[in-house]
């Protein structure tokens, strides 16, 4: 899983990937830290999406574009564009159907 620092980190990625899979966390937020293991799972298990992460301290500007008001939060692009969300901690498995349900919507 890459690290976005920056907005030109995220631009980059963004115009990369057909499927790119932000996760939204904070070096403080203990859930996000608990969550860190699941995302990275789901990020070694899976080639047909990109995932990458933004701390919302470091990247706020890619907070505001997408307004995220609590972490984690997962983000689903599609060739650029924003096509659904997860808010929240969810198991392994329920990442990976929701990934699967957001790809073939």
């Amino acid at each position: 899983m890459k690290q976005l620092k920056t907005l030109d980190d995220y631009e980059s990625e963004r115009q990369q990937h057909k499927y790119l899979l932000l996760k939204f966390s904070a070096s403080w937020c203990q859930p996000c830290q608990r969550y860190a293991p699941v995302i990275e799972s789901v990020s070694e298990s899976r080639n047909d999406v990109a995932i990458a992460e933004i701390d919302i301290d470091t990247v706020p500007n890619v907070r505001e574009i997408f307004n995220i008001r609590s972490v984690p939060t997962l983000v689903m692009l599609k060739n650029g564009a924003q096509i659904d969300s997860l808010v929240g901690s969810a198991t392994y498995n329920n990442v990976n159907t929701w990934i699967d349900q957001t790809v073939n919507a």
